[in-house]
């Protein structure tokens, strides 16, 4: 829910709670109000018939009308009334309806008989003019929503659009891309505030990312060029005819950690860039052809780690992929799968259109599933595994919003690639 929507409400439901305190209290005070001053016409009525007696000696005339009316009779000497103030309804054949009235009642004395005066007021007036003003209220109160409704509508449009400008177009910067953000300045205090920060942060990210990527690149060929010419060099020492045995295994030792070395920068440069999202071309790629063609690159490995068999069923599937990245992310799965493999084992592939799933044979792995797909973690003793294949398989998989899974049942890895959210 936007903030000017919850504003908007908070605003409504204090309005409604005002409105229904306000109309409350207005109500009883307009009726207090009322009645006080219908109360003191019927006692000023009172005073004036009591008056009128006193000077003339005589009962006033009575008289008698649709808002108010004056009732005389003989009291009864046992219970006279001497003043009682009461609402009472009485029916009006003019409205066809009953009627609300105040009524005054009380007995004054004329030539020592008593006599009881019943004064009747009308409030249907009062009653009018109340009504008349709680129907005002309630088209102030819509009146008031409406233009809620309306001011809330202009300063979206307006006041709040250059927010929106920038939150649009912080959704679509991109490092990669090595394009400054652009955002319009705005008279608005806050928003500018905004602005300013954003371009200063987004700036300094920028610049870091470049350093960043320039330092990849540098490492990249400062390391990989003296490690090749190391290797060379140890390759042309090993093939000299007058090395000891010692001299030889220590070359071979030195060897081995040298090439993993030298695989291990490549595969971080790698996941370096695949993190800074350097991999923007894509394709239309069939990945049950992609999946043969690694095949048959890896027979020669799979042939030295004496896997027996390998079983395919492969459905014809199209992805939206890089494909550098979707090579190398069947080729680690398929690394993966024979290296942590068994003497005799076999390796079982299905793809459909949901998913590719390999299966080998192998012992559990030390680390948990969800230590899987970390980076340098490894559950076996392989000599040459650098750790980071899964790894680069994660990263791959987040790139193109894939999901990998890993099993493991019945004495087989199983691990899988949902990719039904990619498919073309």
């Amino acid at each position: 829910m936007r903030v000017l929507t919850k504003t908007s409400l908070y605003y409504l439901l204090v309005s409604v709670v005002v409105f229904l305190v306000g109309g409350t209290s207005f109500y009883w005070i307009m009726q207090r109000e009322i009645y006080d001053e219908v109360d003191d016409q019927l006692f000023t009525d009172k005073e004036n018939i009591i008056e009128f007696i006193r000077q003339h000696n005589r009962l006033p005339s009575v008289t008698s009308g649709i808002s108010e009316a004056i009732i005389v009779k003989e009291a009864r000497q046992v219970t006279p009334t001497l003043e009682e103030l009461a609402d009472t309804l009485i029916y009006s054949s003019y409205d066809e309806e009953y009627v609300y009235f105040r009524r005054l009642t009380f007995t004054t004395y004329q030539n020592g008989k008593p006599y009881e005066y019943t004064i009747l007021k009308s409030l249907t007036d009062f009653e009018d003019l109340f009504e008349s003003t709680m129907l005002a209220m309630g088209w102030i109160f819509l009146l008031l929503l409406i233009g809620l409704v309306l001011i809330n509508y202009y300063i979206n449009k307006t006041i709040w659009q250059p927010f929106y400008d920038i939150l649009s177009k912080i959704k679509r910067y991109s490092l990669s891309k090595y394009t400054p953000l652009q955002l319009k300045p705005t008279s608005t205090k806050e928003f500018q505030e905004l602005r300013e920060v954003l371009l200063v942060m987004t700036d300094k990210i920028y610049r870091d990312y470049l350093n960043l990527k320039e330092f990849t690149e540098n490492a990249s060929h400062e390391i990989q060029t003296p490690l090749a010419i190391v290797n060379n060099k140890l390759e042309l020492f090993m093939q000299a005819e007058n090395l000891s045995p010692q001299q030889a295994r220590m070359l071979e030792e030195m060897y081995t950690p040298l090439n993993r070395l030298g695989r291990l920068n490549k595969a971080l440069i790698l996941l370096t860039r695949i993190e800074n999202q350097e991999f923007a071309e894509q394709e239309n790629l069939p990945l049950h052809l992609l999946v043969e063609e690694q095949l048959e690159q890896l027979q020669e490995m799979i042939n030295m780690h004496g896997i027996a068999t390998i079983t395919k069923a492969l459905e014809p599937v199209y992805i939206n992929v890089n494909r550098g990245l979707a090579e190398i992310l069947i080729s680690n799965l398929l690394v993966n799968a024979i290296r942590h493999n068994q003497a005799g084992g076999s390796i079982d592939l299905s793809l459909n259109g949901e998913r590719l799933c390999i299966k080998n044979t192998g012992e559990a792995r030390a680390a948990s599933t969800e230590q899987y797909f970390t980076r340098f973690k490894s559950g076996s003793n392989v000599a040459d595994s650098l750790g980071i294949g899964l790894a680069l398989v994660k990263k791959i998989c987040e790139l193109y919003t894939l999901k990998p899974s890993y099993e493991y049942a019945d004495g087989q890895h199983m691990l899988c690639i949902n990719f039904r959210s990619n498919q073309a």
